[in-house]
């Protein structure tokens, strides 16, 4: 926002002049507390930040704040934060234009920006403590929030999220593209986990400018690693590719293994979301063996648990079992709670259809265990998906009542993060539910709704996958006619996919068609 600027009307003289009358009552030490806050990032700030645009203790910007607030110069929106309205926040601009030397202004939102920064971090180890891919230099001249729990933390990204995008942004206008670039990577982590798709795309596409604007081919494949996951969790597959493939190349000029090994794994993602399941295999290999000779444990036991997936795509499920506990050794081992409710819940499914339903049951109610001890962060994101497990294996052990209850929790679950491809997943789910249970009009509408969604969303996999289980549900109320157009659709669709899993389903549905539809 610029400076506020001097209008003809009586009106505006009159705004004016409260503002300066206020403002010159204050002691020196409020009055430059109000006009630092005017090079604050953000829409509001606590008094950590406001400390560190200062240069000083929180102890000493605790008074000051408090008289602000007295004399109407700042509002305490909520409990520890405080905000201008606009009008008082341009009078605040104008002054510290006027009254700060541009040194003084540069260090300031220096001061600022690292606060952010660091506290991000600080965050981050707390609450995402395998996801920081960043290092920083130490903090200069400020002191970063320190977080006890991993609870405090979440709180901290929900409360600070505007204002570190706007921090982002800001590093970036100031002649401060590391600090840009580098508080895009650190909140590509929080926001893959909220599916906070307009800041992360905001933030990553700042970053990538300033890393560019630097010259720094290690910040800029960071950024585009940034885009490319926001691109995969959209479910813009090209557009995720392409900026995969371009991190890639940078990383392996640069002789960057670990980044190398990163894209590498990427790539492997796409593969299995386009089910090139050859490909992927090829893909989480390479990058296996990369993260062996750099005795990344952690990498490691995630790779096995992507090739585990795999292998289960391709219907070797005894190879996945395998590799799943394999994985899970190690992640017990590192304490990486997160990957391993998702590898639990891989060896959930692959345990169902080896028809170990007592081991699968235990599986998912594992994960399920740990998602209800996890940070808010990531409970969510994975608590969603975990659900709908759950519920098939309840449905394989006679329980169809109880599944209804873990699909509708899970669709409430997407719903909220705005995830539509898993929330549809949960729709079809409770088709498959309400079918067990003999209401057959109720699961033909869950599966009509998913079918459509399915459909709008161009995922040709899921679409025969409820397409065949809609054409089930309406097989059971008699419908038989409209259930062989549904399967007739799905396996054409499955005609798309050459892997043996689409085959034996492919078979299964021909078997099911009278001779000569299929």
């Amino acid at each position: 926002m610029g400076p506020l600027t001097a209008e003809e009307d009586e009106e505006s003289d009159a705004v004016r002049a409260v503002f300066a009358w206020s403002y010159r009552a204050l002691n020196p030490t409020s009055a430059r507390l109000f006009r630092l806050l005017g090079l604050h990032p953000g829409p509001d700030l606590t008094a950590p930040a406001a400390a560190a645009l200062t240069g000083g203790p929180v102890s000493r910007v605790r008074q000051p704040l408090d008289a602000l607030v007295s004399a109407h110069l700042l509002e305490q929106s909520a409990p520890g934060r405080y905000q201008l309205h606009d009008l008082l926040l341009a009078y605040a601009v104008d002054q510290v234009r006027h009254l700060e030397s541009i040194a003084d202004r540069q260090a300031a939102l220096r001061r600022v920006l690292d606060w952010y920064l660091h506290s991000a971090d600080a965050a981050l180890a707390r609450t995402l403590p395998f996801y920081r891919a960043v290092p920083l230099a130490p903090p200069a001249d400020v002191t970063p929030l320190a977080f006890a729990t991993s609870g405090e933390a979440d709180a901290w990204f929900d409360a600070e999220r505007d204002n570190l995008v706007a921090a982002t942004r800001v590093a970036a206008e100031a002649g401060q593209p590391e600090k840009a670039w580098q508080l895009a990577a650190l909140l590509r982590s929080v926001f893959m986990h909220q599916n906070a798709f307009e800041s992360w795309f905001a933030t990553a596409r700042i970053g990538l400018a300033a890393a560019r604007t630097l010259g720094d081919r290690r910040g800029e494949a960071e950024a585009l690693e940034c885009l490319g996951k926001a691109h995969f969790q959209a479910r813009q597959l090209p557009e995720a590719a392409e900026h995969h493939r371009a991190a890639l190349a940078i990383r392996r000029e640069i002789g960057d293994e670990y980044g190398t090994a990163v894209s590498i794994n990427a790539l492997g993602l796409l593969g299995l979301r386009h089910r090139r399941l050859t490909e992927s295999l090829t893909h989480f290999s390479e990058s296996l063996a990369i993260f062996k000779r750099l005795g990344n444990q952690r990498w490691q036991a995630l790779l096995l648990s992507n090739l585990a997936e795999t292998r289960y795509e391709l219907g070797e499920l005894t190879e996945a079992a395998e590799l799943l506990e394999r994985a899970l050794v190690v992640q017990r081992k590192i304490d990486d709670r997160g990957q391993e409710g998702n590898c639990l819940f891989f060896l959930s499914m692959t345990l169902r259809e080896l028809g170990r339903i007592e081991e699968a049951l235990a599986a998912i109610e594992s994960a399920l265990a740990i998602a209800e001890g996890a940070s808010q962060l990531w409970l969510g994101h994975w608590l969603g998906h975990w659900l709908v497990e759950y519920a098939r294996v309840l449905r394989a052990s006679g329980r169809p009542a109880e599944a209804l209850e873990a699909v509708h929790w899970a669709a409430t679950i997407q719903r909220r993060l705005g995830d539509r491809s898993r929330g549809v997943m949960a729709l079809d789910g409770a088709g498959e539910a309400y079918r067990e249970l003999g209401q057959a009009n109720e699961a033909i509408a869950f599966h009509l709704r998913a079918a459509a969604a399915h459909r709008q969303l161009g995922d040709d996999w899921q679409l025969a996958l409820t397409l065949d289980h809609l054409a089930t549900a309406l097989a059971a109320a008699g419908r038989a006619e409209e259930a062989g157009q549904h399967r007739r659709e799905a396996h054409s669709l499955l005609d798309g996919f050459g892997d043996a899993r689409a085959a034996a389903i492919r078979e299964r549905i021909a078997a099911s068609l009278p001779s000569g539809t299929d």
